[in-house]
């Protein structure tokens, strides 16, 4: 019975090691798993096929971190944690380039190619039937910018596989309004 003992005793500590070695200190910045307590999840939006949650969004991150490399932002990184569920029992390709920023315009309402490369995101997945992901995004925005939320646009698929004409899709994508939490 002493070893039983100390093994109830030791592995809780060793597990709290593993997970403190892990990345869980990483001041880099990446957004938590899931919405914080500070912040709730969205409700649900859909466009397209896809139907899209944002679970955290975080602004004034000063730097980006992942296996291979860091950097800092030109401005201030913005990162969301944003869930992508396709009901339709057909694929459906996911485009990370078509999710922009509310409130900030150009070029810099769009990812930032190279931290969602350092973060190693996927540019497109291709999603099967009923299955969701969840991603992250990450924008190099100016440090004045007054984010009020993400555009979130789905698929133009045919709406069957028997049809030629498109499923119904918001144009300029479909506004998730979030105040963004200190990064």
């Amino acid at each position: 019975m002493p070893t039983a003992r100390l093994l109830r005793r030791t592995v809780p500590v060793l597990a709290l090691l593993l997970l403190a070695g892990c990345g869980g200190g990483d001041s880099g910045g990446s957004p938590p798993s899931s919405a914080s307590p500070s912040q709730s999840p969205s409700r649900a939006y859909k466009d397209g096929h896809l139907t899209f949650t944002v679970l955290s969004l975080h602004c004034g991150i000063t730097g980006v971190t992942g296996s291979h490399a860091d950097a800092p932002p030109q401005g201030q990184f913005c990162a969301a944690r944003l869930r992508v569920e396709n009901r339709d029992p057909n694929y459906h390709v996911y485009e990370s380039a078509r999710q922009r920023l509310a409130g900030v315009t150009g070029v810099r309402a769009r990812p930032d190619s190279f931290a969602m490369a350092v973060r190693r995101q996927s540019d497109t997945v291709k999603l099967g039937g009923h299955t969701l992901m969840e991603v992250e995004l990450w924008y190099d925005v100016p440090k004045d910018a007054e984010v009020t939320g993400l555009r979130v646009s789905g698929d133009n698929d045919p709406s069957s596989f028997t049809s030629t004409v498109p499923i119904g899709r918001a144009p300029n994508g479909v506004l998730v309004p979030v105040k963004p939490v200190p990064g």
